[in-house]
């Protein structure tokens, strides 16, 4: 007994001879809630700096990526860009960017493949038919691989028509597309001749003289009916997705698109921005599966920006505002889910993606608030406003 507890002394003594002493429960109890108390305190205090850096996370991913398409662009002698992909539950927000390139124009599927064409009345609206050399029709019965929105230009000419999707029955609409998925790669066709409709922008002015018909007129091809000569064609493609991966913005960041857009978007609206249009009026909800695409040109200017399946050309600024999911209504339209009811565009911690369309050059700026709610809390009285750094390429540094 003596020999076990002169061991048991000896096993709380150092190698330097001193005497160990463990801690008790009660002293490890009272260090744990220490800690706890400690870190009560310290994470609502964390909390604003790890989303306020999460929101600087996301700002730098949308501005690097639209800078490397720019680059790429530069680089290849093509025109690329950013497709920026709406959420398909809450069209107005965005959370995946793409990299896509411009096609190569479709002249048809054969070389001398011509169309004709005629107007529709006194519409905007004109019938194309595609006219294949010789007897090779059969290889224009397939699919025409162009998308809705797609532009159409004739004998090489500037002016550009919009594509609306085909008229197989001549009726002067755009059949409905047989696979349901409006805006997919092409129009899938069954039958000769194919017929396709597209439309003028009225601001492009005069319309040429092209032959009026009804829209159930017979078209040639023996020399009957009303339509013009046999015509050259280009039609400018979609741009279509690169094999450089998407990316996806972190935590609960989106893009919001209904704030984005363009000071005259803002000043003449609404719509204020790149809101999404409602395609399936039968169901619940607004359906826009369309993207905003911005384009790059080769000598690194911004080309066009294509929303609600329509190119146009770029002469203003581009503001691409990186929010909070909590500040998106929950449906299209809608008020904000967050409990100050506050919009992205009011939220000061919030950032803005600039892309000046001269330079193609990307800036990340603040947004700017000039009103103090009654919570004390300082906002911009309106989209303009919250715009002004931005506007003035007042940027922010680092991370």
């Amino acid at each position: 007994m003596k020999h076990l507890a002169t061991r048991a002394r000896q096993a709380f003594r150092g190698r330097d001879g001193r005497r160990r002493r463990g801690l008790t429960l009660l002293e490890l109890l009272v260090v744990i809630t220490i800690m706890l108390i400690l870190l009560a305190v310290m994470v609502p205090r964390l909390r604003p700096m790890m989303e306020q850096r999460r929101m600087r996370e996301a700002a730098r991913t949308v501005s690097v990526f639209f800078g490397a398409a720019r680059s790429r662009a530069m680089e290849t002698g093509r025109p690329v860009g950013v497709s920026i992909e709406r959420l398909k539950m809450q069209p107005d927000a965005a959370v995946t960017l793409r990299m896509v390139e411009e096609p190569p124009l479709y002249a048809g599927d054969v070389i001398g493949a011509r169309v004709r064409v005629r107007r529709l009345g006194t519409t905007n609206r004109f019938q194309v038919l595609f006219v294949p050399p010789g007897d090779v029709a059969a290889m224009l019965t397939q699919v025409v691989p162009v998308h809705v929105g797609d532009l159409m230009r004739f004998e090489y000419q500037a002016v550009p028509y919009r594509v609306l999707g085909l008229d197989m029955d001549s009726d002067g609409n755009p059949d409905v597309d047989p696979d349901g998925i409006i805006g997919d790669p092409g129009f899938p066709v069954g039958v000769n001749p194919v017929v396709m409709l597209v439309e003028l922008d009225p601001a492009e002015g005069v319309v040429p003289a092209w032959p009026a018909a009804t829209p159930n007129a017979p078209w040639p091809p023996q020399g009957t009916g009303v339509g013009s000569r046999r015509l050259a064609f280009q039609i400018t493609r979609r741009p279509q997705p690169t094999a450089a991966a998407p990316v996806r913005l972190p935590g609960r960041t989106v893009i919001d698109l209904t704030a984005s857009g363009t000071d005259s978007m803002a000043l003449t609206g609404p719509p204020l921005g790149f809101v999404p249009v409602d395609k399936d009026t039968v169901t619940p909800g607004v359906q826009d599966p369309s993207p905003v695409i911005v384009m790059f040109n080769p000598d690194g200017r911004v080309s066009s920006v294509s929303y609600q399946d329509t190119p146009r050309a770029v002469t203003e600024v581009l503001y691409f505002l990186v929010g909070r999911w909590e500040r998106m209504p929950a449906e299209s339209g809608g008020t904000p889910l967050a409990e100050d009811g506050l919009y992205n565009w009011q939220d000061i911690t919030n950032f803005w993606i600039v892309v000046n369309p001269n330079t193609g050059l990307v800036l990340t700026a603040p947004l700017l608030g000039d009103t103090v709610a009654a919570t004390g809390v300082k906002t911009p009285s309106n989209l303009v406003v919250a715009r002004d750094d931005a506007r003035n390429m007042r940027g922010i540094g680092g991370r």
